[in-house]
């Protein structure tokens, strides 16, 4: 099978959420993570940062999040819509305010919709290192979910968590060279589980520290290094809850590297010490 690595990489460009109090969302955001109003909309607001991106909805009327997946150019986007269409997977055109017309969204099994498009928005933004790079999910579903994006969809697997009974339990999925673009862990609920956004260096983990540390937001998660993906890392929520990661480092993986496996473990997750396990 032709895989997204291979043929038409992808990368995580930027995410539509939802939320109750979408002004209180773009405030933090802007202030955060010097992210700017592109566009204002009746129910949304477009906002754009250096190398991140987002789309704030307020909830009701029909609004559901996506996740948006920049392709290099047009031709890799119509590369993409003919082997999606030869996997008999079906798509929809969606009007994106930061992709350029021709952008589609694919629905998985349990209903997470994922957009693949061209950026049209310019790269001058200033600010703090920090490329948005990965999304992950919690789902009921691991085994039929993952078959979903590797089989139909492209993506390669690059490791995988399993217990001591042998049950896959994490699953890291790329799209690109970088070791995960896409992620899911099995859980007792279907939930966005985080994003993360890149940094350069573990320097930039340091002072995006001290960024949030001045605002008296305080991390719950790290800092820390992940077994799977090498990379460094820290968490911390917006106002809603949505949790942000931090990262440098992050491992690139060749094209046909096999699927690595690591056991279910505090060690695994964080080999700094104590780890986030979910449930």
């Amino acid at each position: 099978m032709n895989t997204l690595q291979q043929c038409t990489p992808a990368r995580l460009h930027h995410l539509q959420i939802v939320s109750e109090r979408p002004e209180t969302m773009v405030e933090f955001y802007q202030r955060m993570l010097d992210l700017r109003i592109v566009e204002m909309r009746a129910d949304s607001t477009v906002l754009a940062g250096p190398a991140r991106a987002m789309i704030i909805r307020r909830s009701g009327g029909g609004s559901e999040p996506h996740y948006g997946y920049a392709m290099t150019d047009a031709s890799a986007l119509e590369a993409l819509k003919q082997q999606l269409s030869g996997h008999d997977l079906s798509y929809e055109m969606i009007n994106d305010p930061l992709f350029a017309s021709g952008a589609i969204v694919i629905t998985d099994p349990q209903g997470r919709r994922l957009a693949f498009g061209v950026p049209v928005q310019s790269d001058d933004y200033t600010g703090p290192p920090a490329r948005l790079q990965h999304t992950v999910f919690q789902t009921t579903d691991l085994d039929n979910v993952v078959r979903f994006y590797v089989e139909k969809v492209g993506f390669t697997i690059s490791d995988e968590v399993i217990d001591a009974d042998g049950t896959i339990m994490v699953v890291f999925m790329r799209s690109d060279g970088e070791h995960h673009t896409l992620a899911f862990f099995r859980g007792s609920s279907n939930e966005w589980d985080h994003h993360c956004y890149e940094t350069s260096e573990w320097n930039d983990i340091r002072d995006w520290g001290d960024r949030f540390a001045a605002a008296e937001v305080p991390i719950f998660f790290g800092p820390g290094r992940h077994g799977p993906g090498n990379n460094l890392f820290f968490m911390v929520t917006d106002p809603d809850g949505n949790r942000l990661e931090f990262s440098a480092e992050l491992e690139r993986v060749p094209a046909d590297k096999p699927p690595g496996v690591w056991p279910q473990s505090e060690r695994t997750l964080n080999s700094w010490g104590r780890a986030w396990i979910r449930s």
